[in-house]
């Protein structure tokens, strides 16, 4: 276990899950130092705040440029879709820009089949990443940054990942788009944020799909996760409605020892820390059962991420994919004892 993940534990509590269908939802309440005021990005769009371009006329498909015009840090989330200019793009890593900074960002394309200006700016879309996808592209990501090759990804298997999205979702898109798969299915999606409103303090939320862990995002400010929350549940439920649920099966389980078998994940994650893009340290996980990321400024965490390996894809696995951790004693318990 490293200080920062010992520093996450303390500043986060799981509250009571809440599921409707398959999927099924712990709002994370966020205990820390709440650190830098910032604001997210969908917010500083809304207030013209922030450009996002292309980075020349011509344009590169692993960047692009941004311009925090305002007196506010923005928080652009890992993941995060963008949609417009010459073709879609994800954000690679969780970036925090500071008030007049201006950059070039790393990023992935998820819309192969266009390269044409359909607008002068980028716009954010209402969802971020589908969570399997982004945990493969946070792998690919850590693993370029150990070999000293910076924040590009693994453009293909991006590619690859969302031509299978695509057809597991039974979506045709003329250009590839990733979001064209979240637009078929708007109206079970919808459905599904309509059963998980977020709660008090509310900072993040971990998730479970037929019982299987999903993933868990958290931010250091609840009143900036209000504004993330339907984005980020928008990557669950896009997988929950695309499984459907299977009658007759209680995919819960035991709700103490599935929340300690995660904490307990957490604490057998290693830490890795490289400069950040902008403000801060970008900080890459890896434990026998999760992988993840986060970016911390001024010494905390404000966004963090973790999702089960992506060998250990939770399609294939049984509700036990933390069994490992149990094996180890559950070190969660441990620390808490």
């Amino acid at each position: 276990m490293t200080s920062i993940t010992t520093e996450i534990l303390a500043s986060i509590e799981i509250g009571e899950p809440r599921r409707h269908e398959n999927l099924t939802i712990h709002p994370v309440l966020f205990k820390g130092t709440a650190g830098p005021e910032y604001i997210s990005l969908e917010e500083a769009l809304r207030k013209k705040k922030v450009i996002i371009t292309e980075v020349s006329e011509d344009g590169s498909v692993p960047h692009l440029a941004v311009y925090n015009k305002g007196k506010v840090a923005v928080l652009i989330l890992d993941g995060e879709a963008l949609e417009g200019a010459k073709q879609n793009r994800v954000v690679n890593t969780t970036i925090m820009v500071a008030a007049g900074e201006e950059l070039q960002v790393p990023v992935s394309c998820t819309e192969q089949g266009r390269w044409s200006y359909d607008s002068a700016q980028f716009s954010t879309s209402d969802h971020v990443m589908r969570h399997d996808v982004r945990s493969r592209k946070i792998g690919a990501v850590h693993a370029s940054l150990s070999e000293g090759r910076g924040y590009g990804g693994d453009q293909g298997k991006v590619w690859e990942d969302l031509r299978i999205m695509a057809a597991e979702s039974r979506v045709s898109s003329p250009t590839g788009a990733m979001s064209d798969t979240f637009k078929e299915y708007r109206e079970n999606i919808d459905g599904l944020l309509k059963a998980f409103k977020p709660v008090r303090n509310q900072a993040g939320l971990l998730a479970y799909i037929d019982g299987k862990l999903a993933g868990c995002d958290f931010v250091s400010r609840p009143g900036v996760y209000r504004k993330l929350h339907d984005k980020l549940l928008r990557s669950y439920a896009v997988d929950a409605v695309v499984e459907r649920p299977r009658p007759h099966e209680d995919p819960d389980g035991p709700q103490g020892d599935r929340v300690a078998d995660f904490l307990a994940a957490v604490a057998q994650c290693e830490g890795e820390f490289f400069a950040s893009v902008a403000l801060g340290e970008d900080v890459r996980f890896t434990g026998p059962d999760l992988i993840g990321s986060a970016l911390v400024v001024d010494g905390g965490a404000v966004h963090g991420a973790f999702f089960p390996k992506p060998a250990e894809n939770i399609r294939n696995q049984g509700p036990d994919i933390l069994k490992s951790s149990r094996r180890a004693g559950n070190l969660w318990d441990k620390m808490t004892g």
